[in-house]
């Protein structure tokens, strides 16, 4: 089964926003263990047809016309039975790790945009493909203004993504 999608919300300034950049995130995640390789099994183990399902994953049950089915609770839905279980991850094939990732964030973008990384959300069961990464994008607002007024004189400094000003206005009557 494909390993689930996640959500990941990164703050950028005005000016990244407006000129692009790349950012270093870290995910907290399931990766595939590297003591088995995402199999679950302990290396030189069998892997055998759950002999409570039959490999379906599924158990069913008839009671008169009607017919429920629910995940094996033997195999836990694999469908497989696992004569060693990986030390390493308990049998699941997957471990929690802190991944490291660079995201390349395009020049353009708004708050509410989403970035979407392929294959890296959480690792898969038993070595199926991982999920998706959205990266939300929330842009900071940074609208600086400080102003000094004496008597008639005031005095603004002016920031924008290109250059800064320092800018005097007189007030005459």
């Amino acid at each position: 089964m494909r390993g689930d999608d996640l959500r990941y919300d990164l703050e950028i300034t005005l000016e990244e926003a407006v000129k692009g950049t790349t950012k270093d995130i870290k995910i907290h995640t399931l990766a595939p263990c590297e003591t088995c390789h995402g199999t679950g099994a302990e290396a030189g183990s069998k892997v055998e047809t759950c002999p409570h399902c039959h490999g379906s994953g599924r158990l069913r049950r008839q009671q008169g016309f009607f017919v429920t089915e629910q995940p094996c609770h033997f195999c836990h839905g694999s469908g497989k039975k696992i004569e060693k279980p990986c030390k390493a991850c308990h049998g699941d094939g997957r471990v929690n790790k802190l991944k490291n990732l660079s995201v390349k964030i395009p020049g353009g973008v708004d708050t509410g945009n989403q970035l979407r990384l392929s294959g890296e959300g959480a690792a898969g069961e038993n070595g199926a493909p991982a999920g998706d990464l959205y990266v939300v994008i929330h842009v900071k607002n940074t609208i600086f203004l400080n102003a000094t007024v004496a008597i008639f004189i005031a005095r603004c400094r002016l920031v924008s993504l290109w250059q800064r000003l320092v800018v005097k206005l007189k007030c005459q009557r």
